[in-house]
């Protein structure tokens, strides 16, 4: 059965088109490289960064510019060295000092050179350099302190605490209440450096026995006249208006020294008898040793008397 229609020929014909896919119509289209809102801000960040590095090529290359202006500049040339805590030095000196050897612009001055250089001064213990700009320097000085008298060579000549000589003794420097130290190295203050090292030694052990022996009274250390200390090791003293040596060794000074001076009875006694007694050793724990002096024996009892011994009570 054949059945007819009323369509044209050519819309039979024709190719039947879907509808549209609307999912496929809301892509995007492709972007290509370097387009987006991404590359965007990211050019803008590449903006911003290359400006403030060239706002900071332009400061740096100010400042360089200001340095160098100011590296020959008038201005900037050393005008006062004002020096602060001189009492034995002379702070006319140490100005004169800092304008000859160092830089006339205070920018190149090299401070750490400046401490260097016035701390090689012998009374200068320390010193704070400081810059002022544009033309000044200020040195604060701490000078060293006399706390020691020592004998070298028939002269008396004061050191600080640390041993380091300082000037001839002189009653400027006030009443140092210390006996004075013997047996340094050394015939004046330029070999007396030469040993320093070993000078500071003998000179700090010497000023730990006179503490020790003054932390348990006073009283004793101001009638101890002399310290020898050439050797550490084995020190010595000297009693006011005595000559006998009295032997302390290396150790226990206060133990030692309190035990004669608080028995002195037997010295007093061996004195009238004898006179003269040259050394009192102190090293044994159980006894004291008295050395009388040798005489000519035609002129004295002493002679060959050699070492009495007596033992503590």
């Amino acid at each position: 059965m054949e059945i007819k229609t009323n369509r044209p020929r050519e819309a039979r014909n024709a190719r039947i088109v879907p509808p549209p896919d609307r999912a496929r119509s809301r892509r995007k289209p492709p972007r290509n490289l370097g387009q987006g809102p991404m590359a965007g801000r990211r050019f803008a960040a590449l903006l911003r960064t290359a400006g403030r590095g060239g706002i900071l090529v332009v400061l740096v290359a100010a400042a360089v510019s200001a340095y160098v202006y100011a590296l020959n500049a008038e201005a900037f040339n050393l005008g006062k060295v004002r020096v602060h805590g001189c009492r034995e030095l002379d702070s006319a000196g140490l100005e004169a000092m800092v304008a000859r050897e160092f830089p006339v612009n205070t920018l190149k001055i090299d401070l750490a050179a400046v401490r260097d250089r016035i701390r090689r001064e012998t009374w200068v213990r320390d010193v704070e350099v400081l810059r002022v700009l544009p033309s000044d320097l200020v040195l604060y000085v701490r000078e060293r302190v006399p706390a020691v008298i020592v004998e070298m060579k028939g002269a008396l000549m004061v050191t600080d605490s640390e041993g380091i000589l300082l000037d001839r003794y002189d009653p400027r420097f006030g009443k140092l209440d210390v006996p004075v130290f013997r047996g340094v190295l050394g015939e004046d203050a330029e070999t007396y450096e030469m040993y320093q090292e070993e000078n500071s030694a003998r000179i700090h052990r010497g000023m730990e026995m006179l503490a020790e022996i003054a932390s348990g009274s006073p009283r004793y250390t101001r009638i101890i006249s002399e310290v020898d200390i050439a050797d550490r090791n084995n020190l010595k003293v000297v009693l006011v208006d005595d000559t006998a040596e009295v032997i302390l060794g290396e150790k226990d000074y206060l133990k030692r020294f309190s035990k004669f001076i608080n028995n002195p009875s037997e010295y007093r006694k061996l004195k009238d008898q004898y006179a003269e007694i040259e050394r009192i050793d102190l090293r044994f724990d159980s006894q004291i040793v008295y050395r009388l002096r040798q005489t000519d024996p035609l002129k004295g009892k002493t002679a060959g008397l050699g070492e009495q011994e007596r033992r503590n009570p």
